[in-house]
């Protein structure tokens, strides 16, 4: 009876027009209405490039200050493509050299300004989204080993929505001992934003193959960070002194 009932079921199906058709456009309906989900999870920015700039330089000087380093914020040769790009990321302009879905890995060499440039990126956004009273979440601006101690003391889940920047990336130990079990617990959470298609940001010293190998997250953990971000270098040397 079971078998014929499901032939029935399948008959049913078949003999209805254009039955095919009919499921294709609601296949249609759902992406599009999770396009619309992913879309309102973002906040773009409606400036141009010309006061995105001024607003960089002068956010980017409070960044400093804040550092205590008496110095106002430098747009060059180095940082300035850079820049550009998080504006037509920002602004979701389709002159982004990447993927506007994906995040952004920040990759340089120590001190060349990634953290700076990140730093200025979210501090911006969040006083906008603050000042304005806006129905958007705040970025986290965290460095990796801080949060690796937030995960241990406040479980991963807690971190697993929200809209993020990672700083220093690969740099925390990538095991800790909790009650006497081995946790590992950036490559976790990076799991989940991954399932989840959170949106996640960062800074790295390391390339992706350095941060796919044994010794950092793995090949599968790396080979989900291909899908996590857009992977864009920062030239030049330490801007310290």
């Amino acid at each position: 009876m079971e078998r014929r009932k499901d032939l029935s079921t399948q008959e049913a199906i078949l003999i209805k027009p254009d039955s095919v058709e009919a499921l294709q456009n609601d296949a249609k309906k759902i992406i599009a209405g999770e396009k619309e989900k992913n879309r309102q999870r973002r906040f773009f920015l409606p400036f141009k490039y010309a006061d995105f700039r001024n607003l960089f330089i002068s956010f980017g000087t409070v960044c400093l200050n804040k550092r205590c380093q008496n110095n106002k914020f430098v747009i060059d040769e180095n940082n300035e493509p850079v820049i550009q790009q998080l504006y037509f990321y920002a602004t979701h302009n389709s002159s982004f050299d990447g993927d506007l879905t994906k995040g952004i890995l920040l990759q340089g060499k120590y001190g060349c300004g990634k953290t700076i440039l990140f730093e200025t990126y979210s501090m911006l956004h969040n006083h906008i989204v603050t000042k304005f009273n806006l129905n958007h979440p705040l970025l986290l601006f965290v460095k990796s080993v801080e949060l690796q101690e937030l995960i241990r003391k406040q479980s991963v889940k807690m971190f697993v929505r929200r809209p993020m920047i990672i700083d220093e990336f690969g740099r925390e130990s990538k095991t800790i001992q909790d009650y006497g079990n081995v946790i590992r617990p950036i490559s976790e959470l990076l799991s989940l934003r991954s399932d989840l298609g959170t949106l996640t940001h960062g800074t790295s010293n390391f390339t992706l193959q350095t941060l796919s190998s044994e010794y950092f997250y793995g090949r599968m953990i790396g080979d989900r960070l291909k899908m996590m971000f857009n992977f864009i270098t920062l030239p030049g040397e330490s801007r310290r002194v």
